[in-house]
């Protein structure tokens, strides 16, 4: 019976470490991303050409909207749980 709490423990407790180190990273990546959106749209603004150019910055610019979207949506997810849990 003692064996049985304990590993249910250790498991409670591993997976409660590990979901709290996912949230940091999809955190970071959100800021690095974040950051290289808004430096890609500066240099896109900098060296924007003619109406049919398409520069690297611009691109790039657009593209990670793919990846910052969800992040925002994970993102927002963290802060709920987090709200709640402090309310209960």
């Amino acid at each position: 019976m003692i064996s049985t709490v304990t590993t249910t423990t250790v498991t409670t407790i591993a997976s409660t470490t590990m979901a709290a180190g996912l949230g940091l990273l999809a955190t970071l990546a959100l800021i690095v991303l974040l950051i290289a959106k808004e430096l890609a749209g500066a240099q896109n603004l900098q060296t924007a050409g003619g109406a049919g150019s398409v520069s690297y910055a611009g691109a790039l610019d657009r593209i990670l909207n793919a990846a910052i979207i969800p992040l925002l949506i994970v993102f927002t997810l963290i802060v709920v749980v987090k709200i709640i849990q402090v309310l209960h």
